[in-house]
């Protein structure tokens, strides 16, 4: 090993004297190398872009909303803002994506505008609530509405006849204390097989990458109402950075939440199959950012092993190197550890709920009597029916037919129609 570091120290300052005698000749010569010049040039570009898309940002909102009337997601903007800056710039193209999560993002918190709050991204994950078979994007929209129409802890006793076991909601308030976020997606089946969401009244949420904008700001929400996020990440540079990016918030997000680290780490990964990583920067940059998202010095260890100027190697473990049982056997420890345990309000609305239990079945018991009394009833229908049909989805064009049908029955209250 110490002939093979003497081989690479020799060699390293052969070509750090090849390097700086090249340099030198480029000062004399007035000149720098071709990649340089490419690097350069390319740098100018990204600053005209930049400072031609900050100044047609506004142009390019009101186009994609009439004047703020509508809403827009951000690659709409990106073509409304395209023509300008490729013809101020005298660029043939550049990527969607440097616009909607560079220029646009940085654009947003530096002139924070007004109508910062109408422009949204796509959906990247979903939100699965416990019980109530709801799932709800990731992206803007999704997640605002879905704020939006959060239940609180009231509710009606008497339902009529929704004769439902589960009351009616939307949102954590009634539904679930936690939520369980995991680095990515395809454990949905597991989970929902073992029951794990039910089981410990937690909603489970998965993103693609890294953590968005949209799901920071349901995080921010939640921590108003007391619901943690606990966090389940690969052990590697990655795994660490989401866990970072959701405890510090992204680009664009209104704030941060309740953030609780499960794993992996250090004491997870051991038994389990680790493989070879190479990351592609250099290695003080790779460890200055794990440091930065919380691992330890220990861990930092495993993850890099080796360093060289550009690039670094070391060992990573992925969540999907446990089979199932020692996933779910792994996670309920966790969970448990952690105090999660099943929701149960609190005194005064579970009285109400009480109330409504009563009233729902004392309806079902009087539901059959009901069934048979109006089977033996004559039902008529009255002339003229397509016509008053016709006439109420003109008025509501909204309305489904059948919806119209029943707007019609009602509006007559079913007098005259029904005789013994």
């Amino acid at each position: 090993m110490s002939e093979l570091k003497d081989d690479l120290s020799s060699m390293i300052t052969v070509l750090g004297k090849k390097w700086k005698k090249a340099k030198r000749g480029a000062d004399s010569n007035d000149r720098v190398s071709y990649r340089s010049y490419i690097r350069l040039r390319e740098n100018k570009y990204r600053d005209l872009i930049r400072d031609v898309a900050f100044r047609v940002m506004e142009k390019a909102y009101n186009k994609t909303t009439s004047n703020g009337r509508y809403i827009c997601n951000a690659r709409q903007l990106y073509y409304s803002a395209r023509p300008d800056i490729l013809n101020e710039t005298g660029r043939a193209d550049f990527k969607s994506n440097y616009f909607t999560q560079t220029l646009l993002k940085g654009y947003m918190e530096e002139k924070q505008p007004a109508w910062a709050a109408n422009v949204v991204w796509d959906a990247r994950g979903h939100l699965n609530e416990p019980h109530t078979n709801k799932t709800i994007g990731l992206g803007g929209v999704d997640v605002r509405k879905y704020i939006s129409e959060f239940t609180d802890d009231s509710f009606d006793l008497t339902p009529g006849f929704n004769i439902e076991k589960r009351i009616e909601t939307k949102g954590p308030e009634l539904r679930y204390g936690a939520v369980l976020f995991i680095e990515k997606e395809g454990f949905d089946e597991l989970l929902e097989e073992e029951k794990i969401a039910k089981k410990y009244d937690i909603a489970i949420c998965s993103t693609k990458g890294l953590p968005v904008s949209a799901l920071c700001d349901l995080a921010c929400k939640l921590k108003e109402l007391g619901r943690p996020i606990y966090v389940m990440h690969d052990f590697d540079k990655s795994g660490f950075s989401i866990l970072g990016s959701l405890r510090r918030g992204t680009r664009g997000s209104v704030g941060t939440g309740m953030i609780i680290d499960l794993g992996l780490r250090l004491e997870d990964i051991q038994g389990l199959e680790r493989e070879p990583v190479t990351y592609r920067m250099n290695g003080d940059k790779v460890i200055e950012n794990l440091q930065e998202n919380g691992a330890t010095k220990e861990e930092i260890q495993i993850l890099v092993k080796e360093r060289w100027y550009k690039h670094c190697e070391g060992e990573r473990v992925e969540l999907n190197a446990m089979t199932s049982e020692q996933l779910i056997t792994w996670l309920e420890r966790k969970l448990q550890s952690a105090g999660v345990k099943k929701l149960i309000p609190q005194v005064p609305i579970l009285e109400n709920a009480y109330k409504r239990a009563v009233f729902l079945r004392r309806l079902l018991d009087k539901e059959e009597e009901l069934i048979e009394e109006i089977n033996e009833e004559s039902i008529d229908v009255p002339s003229g029916l397509e016509k008053s049909i016709q006439k109420l989805l003109k008025k509501s064009p909204e309305l489904s037919w059948d919806e119209a049908v029943w707007e019609e029955a009602k509006r007559l209250k079913c007098r005259e129609v029904v005789r013994p």
